[in-house]
């Protein structure tokens, strides 16, 4: 993965934690949401083949991978699914520029 990306999400998830969110309130978690995350952001086509989604529609594949890895109980995320929303987005805000 280029540096320059995940060095964007890494700002991105540090502005985050600044911010209050509770997803990336522990700095060490940092280095693996952006691993996991770019990782899901950029395999999307695996998962849905012969579609093409919109953004909206990968930032929510993004967050289902998010809530996946980081989340022993999925049914018990509840509110907190708008905070990976967040970092679903700051991590395709740093995706977009070079993978529309």
């Amino acid at each position: 993965m280029t540096e320059p990306t995940r060095e964007a999400v890494l700002r991105g998830l540090a502005a985050l934690r600044a911010q209050g969110c509770p997803i990336v309130a522990d700095p060490q978690c940092h280095e693996r949401l952006a691993d996991v995350g770019l990782r899901r952001w950029r395999s999307v086509a695996h998962r849905h083949r012969g579609r093409r989604l919109s953004r909206d529609q990968r930032i929510q594949d993004l967050v289902r991978g998010l809530v996946a890895a980081f989340e022993p109980d999925r049914a018990l995320v509840g509110p907190l699914v708008r905070d990976y929303e967040c970092v679903a987005r700051v991590i395709a805000d740093a995706m977009t520029p070079i993978d529309p």
